[in-house]
């Protein structure tokens, strides 16, 4: 990657009106007045330092990040923190396309820029490029220089959380989006909690509902043992690969909420892996890195169609 400026329009004008007053000041110097040929230096050299000064500004221009974070979910903000050498407008493509002005402005020394961006996909980042611009002293004409600014730790960006795919315990696939879940009606006994609508009337705990004066339930441990693997292979195509992401997300969440034990079966780049994933947070991060499957695959359960598969 240069890091030499270039000015954000054609050079031929540029040339062209640099032509044009270096015309107009020799024609200045040899047939006008003093007062003339003073005039036409200061508009010549003015004009010459707006055009031509923004150049020199962004090879000085330095872009430190200070604060960046590790983990990040698409369509959530985070924050960046960075601190430039001098005023400069900063346009970022990737995670999220975005347009600021940063730099020492009234700001005592020390403190720091923070930039606030909304990644639109999941993802990992190990470096973000930035085009800084600047049109100093006179705003005649901007200039722009890309910067590489390499992330302390990389960034992963999370999926959203989507709807569940539809599994065997579950009674519809609108499953991940209903308030209340059905309690676990076996394993070792834990307490009891208020009745919820769709609790079996088997659990209901008579002593407790008599002490209490409202229809109590027991709650059940669900049994240690109880595991799920849950097998997702992304397409080619980037949006479909997005919404399958989101629904892999979604199916591993809830198996999480239901204490079950998920093993989280994707491809990455440095090939298949399964791993069991124990929070939200680590699945999201798994999915960051996971890439489309670029054969049919092999092994128990996984799936040679792009989709989520989910084993008992």
């Amino acid at each position: 990657m240069t890091r030499w400026a270039r000015p954000t329009r054609p050079l031929a004008p540029i040339g062209a009106s640099i032509g044009i007053l270096a015309i107009w000041w020799l024609v200045a110097h040899n047939g006008g007045a003093g007062w003339v040929q003073l005039l036409g230096d200061l508009v010549f050299g003015a004009l010459l330092i707006g055009l031509v000064g923004p150049f020199f500004v962004l090879l000085r221009a330095r872009v430190t990040l200070l604060v960046s974070p590790s983990d990040g979910t698409a369509g959530l903000p985070l924050e960046l923190h960075i601190r430039v050498s001098t005023r400069v407008r900063v346009r970022m493509t990737e995670p999220q396309e975005i347009e600021v002005l940063v730099g020492p402005r009234e700001r005592r020394a020390g403190t720091s820029d923070t930039i606030t961006v909304v990644p639109t996909r999941r993802g990992v980042y190990e470096t973000l490029t930035l085009d800084i611009a600047s049109a100093a002293p006179f705003a005649l004409q901007w200039w722009r220089r890309p910067v590489e600014l390499r992330l302390p730790v990389a960034l992963h960006i999370a999926p959203r959380r989507g709807r569940p795919v539809s599994v065997r315990d579950a009674p519809s696939d609108d499953l991940g989006e209903r308030r209340h879940r059905r309690r676990v009606e076996s394993g070792s006994f834990r307490g009891v909690a208020p009745y919820r609508a769709g609790d079996n009337r088997r659990l209901v705990h008579w002593p407790a509902t008599a002490h209490v004066g409202q229809l109590m339930v027991r709650e059940l441990e669900r049994p240690t043992s109880s595991a799920v693997s849950v097998h997702v292979a992304l397409p080619a195509d980037p949006e479909e690969a997005e919404r399958v992401a989101e629904r892999a997300l979604g199916t591993v969440a809830h198996f999480l909420e239901l204490g079950a034990h998920v093993v989280l079966d994707t491809m990455e780049e440095r090939g298949p892996v399964s791993a069991v994933v124990a929070d939200r947070r680590s699945a999201g991060r798994r999915l960051a890195s996971a890439v489309a499957r670029s054969g049919s695959g092999s092994g128990p359960g996984r799936s040679a169609a792009p989709g989520i598969a989910v084993t008992p």
